[in-house]
Order: structure tokens, then sequence, then C-alpha cells
């Protein structure tokens, strides 16, 4: 039985956003942590990052900043810290050779672009590509773990959850280096969002409404058997929960994007927001 999430603060995204008003879209698809103060949030239908304080009062901290991209709008942000390089995931974008493929944006510390790049793995659709994305450093080596949207990256319902991870080339491209398998435990609708942290990943589903939590084996490449665990929102509210980032070993921030026009009304309450949540305590 999935165990209840603990809701310590919420917003919405246009209280807090310098210029925003309640009728403005502000899909938000993604979401990292800049430091233990400060969330970046991406949007899936504008090429801008905000800045916001993770007090969640408006405030001269919170910004908006431009990100020009050869697509528009991103699904997830990731950090590299050791280089200060923020990297955001386009879905889905038809490449040179017909075929469907994501791409990563590449900024600077302060917000410059450097680089598009795309990422190997081929998709059927343009609406079902990459939607999670999250950096690694190993042995040296840098890494990209990016989430398909659908089970088996295709677009089925069931299957399970792959992650295609790819390794930094010294031309500063990205290799498709190995794939990960979510376990059945994680057998969701959809894939959302990821989040690594010391060992620890973070999935959340937005059609499923749940999130998943388990350890990663680096060496073996592989979940640890025993360590998951799965977790449903504090209130049914919570139906487009698509970005997560941990924040510490046991809470996370989230974002979540537009209600949907078929959804019910309940759900245009926590849409367009950002969210504090905390892990239950173990049993």
């Amino acid at each position: 039985m999935a165990k209840k999430l603990e809701l310590i603060r919420e917003e919405k995204l246009y209280r807090l956003t310098p210029g925003k008003k309640k009728s403005d879209r502000l899909e938000a698809s993604g979401v990292a942590l800049l430091d233990d103060e400060t969330a970046l949030v991406i949007f899936d239908s504008l090429n801008l990052i905000a800045r916001i304080d993770l007090s969640l009062k408006s405030g001269k901290r919170n910004r908006l900043f431009a990100a020009p991209s050869i697509g528009e709008g991103f699904e997830d942000i990731a950090i590299d810290y050791e280089e200060k390089r923020v990297y955001c995931v386009i879905e889905s974008m038809k490449d040179t050779d017909g075929q469907y493929r994501g791409f990563v944006s590449e900024y600077d510390r302060e917000g410059r672009f450097q680089r598009c790049e795309r990422l190997e793995t081929a998709f059927t659709s343009p609406n079902k590509g990459f939607e999670g994305l999250a950096f690694l450093r190993r042995g040296g080596k840098q890494y990209l773990y990016a989430m398909c949207e659908g089970n088996l990256c295709t677009d089925a319902k069931t299957g399970g959850g792959r992650i295609q991870a790819f390794i930094r080339t010294p031309e500063g491209h990205w290799e498709w280096s190995h794939e990960l398998k979510l376990p059945m435990s994680a057998e969701f609708e959809d894939y959302a969002g990821i989040s690594y942290r010391d060992g620890h990943l973070a999935v959340v589903s937005q059609a499923s409404a749940r999130l998943w939590v388990a350890s990663i084996d680096e060496e073996g490449r592989n979940i640890v058997k025993g360590s998951e665990s799965i977790y449903r929102f504090p209130a049914k509210g919570y139906c487009n929960v698509e970005g997560i980032a941990w924040l510490s070993n046991d809470m996370l921030v989230a974002v979540s994007d537009q209600k949907k026009k078929q959804q019910p009304d309940v759900c245009a309450k926590k849409d367009q927001s950002i969210h504090i949540f905390r892990l239950p305590a173990a049993d």
C-alpha cells in the first residue's frame, strides 16, 4: 500500500514569478535545486527558467531568465554542480534523418546558451519522448539519465519504465551508455520526472499520481532489490505533478503542470504550483 507524503508548503507559481498573473500559463514540467534555498523551474511551452526561493514567498530573489533553445519549452532540468552547468531536455524533435529524438540544451553558470546536443534514442512520436533528466558523476565521467515518458520507451501503458543513460564524450556529445529498467513496483501509466541524490532515485508519474523511490547500485547499474517505496500525494488535487527534485534525504520539491480540460475541477487547486513534501517516517 502506498504511503502518504506530508505536505510542508506549496504555492501557485504565478504568485512567485515576477510579472506574471493568475491568467498566465505556467505549465511547470521540471525542477532542480540550485542550492538548499533555491529552485530552478522550467516549463513545457516557454523558453524560460524561473528562479524560485524555497520559502515560497514573493521577493527579489525570484526571477525569470531567458533560455534560448532549438525547440519550444522543456520537459526537465538537471544541474552539474561541479562545473556549474544547467541541462534542459527537449522531449522529442524530428532529427535530420527523419527520426524523432530528444535533445539537451546546455547553459553556463551565467545562464548563457552553450550548445544543444541530440540524444541517440529514437522515438515513434514527437509526444512520447523524454520526460525526466538527472545528471551524475561517477569515476570521473559525466552521465545524463533521461527517462522515457511511456512504458518501454514507446506509447505502451504497461511493460515498465526505462531510463536511458548517456555518457559525455571528450568532444562534448552525449553517447548512449546503458539502459536502466525499473522494476514492476514502478510500473505506472506514465513517467513524468526523475531526481537523483546520493544513490537514491525518485520517479514521479503524473497519470498514476504516485512517487516511487529506490536505491541505485551504481556499479551494478541496477535498482537495489527491496529498497523500493511508493508514495501517494496528500490529496486528490495533485493530478499534474510533473517534476521532482530531492531537497534532502527525506524531502522533495515538486512542480505541477496545468490542469487538462478533461480533468475534474479539483485538479485546478494544485496545478501550476510548486510543492515541498516530506517522506513519512519509516514504520
